[in-house]
């Protein structure tokens, strides 16, 4: 019997590596082994310089083609701004482009978990356009981060207590501008097999958004998109792990 695939989680934008831990737990336990790692444009503080989306692949990048080089089939996840992530870092991975060259291992499946998908040389600022400064704040070092914790708490953590939703939203990290003004370069979703997890009430990422993502998709690659609806929130990973988990494992299973 072959062995279960790699699972590569990547964070969405104001995000650290441990919102996914519960999620990652579930995996593993199921017998995958499964990584999430902290972001470069999530991860930065000035003065330092913040990160672009060509930066953040790029790290991504290097941990799959570690993971492969062992020989390894690999499942890429992107949530929400971690869509973009995985487009973009999958170049070259593909696992049958690898093959071609000598090389075993690669990626046979991306996922996207109400995640935001554009196509080629289009930015997330020039799609949706600056957020506003009710939501979000810029300093002089070119960092975001949540201007109103009660109001992004609800509507991320719609389904916990306030208090707890508000004390999440406030430990955020923050996420660098650049990232969200870098332009897609590459759209892995045409090359490889490529399903969606579609959060029903999502207060992030609408459903309206989400089935244009889709529309995104099967326009770019000519074909239908596996999509697989959850009734979740945005950020599922957190609020009802197992529900998602147990998509993924689908997932991973057919793939």
């Amino acid at each position: 019997m072959a062995s279960k695939p790699v699972i590569l989680l990547i964070p969405g934008s104001f995000a650290h590596s441990a919102m996914y831990f519960p999620l990652q737990d579930i995996l593993i336990k199921a017998g995958h082994e499964v990584y999430v790692n902290n972001l470069p444009s999530g991860s930065r503080n000035g003065p330092e310089a913040p990160a672009s989306l060509s930066d953040d692949a790029k790290f991504i990048s290097n941990i799959i083609g570690t993971i492969a080089d062992q020989g390894k089939d690999v499942v890429v996840l992107g949530h929400s701004y971690g869509g973009l992530v995985a487009s973009e870092s999958a170049k070259g991975h593909r696992k049958a482009e690898r093959g071609a060259r000598g090389l075993k291992g690669g990626i046979i499946r991306l996922i996207f978990l109400a995640a935001i998908v554009l196509p080629e040389g289009q930015s997330l600022v020039g799609h949706q356009g600056k957020p506003p400064s009710s939501i979000i704040k810029t300093d002089e070092y070119g960092f975001m981060r949540l201007a109103d914790p009660a109001l992004s708490g609800t509507r991320m953590y719609d389904v916990w207590p306030e208090d707890r939703a508000v004390a999440w939203a406030s430990a955020a990290p923050m996420q660098s501008a650049l990232s969200f003004a870098s332009p897609v370069t590459y759209t892995a979703f045409k090359d490889i097999p490529s399903s969606y997890i579609f959060c029903e009430q999502d207060k992030v990422v609408p459903p309206a958004m989400q089935e244009q993502y889709i529309e995104t998709m099967k326009a770019v690659a000519g074909k239908a998109v596996d999509v697989h609806k959850l009734d979740s929130n945005h950020v599922p990973n957190l609020t009802s792990p197992q529900a998602v988990a147990e998509v993924i494992l689908k997932i991973a299973a057919a793939s």
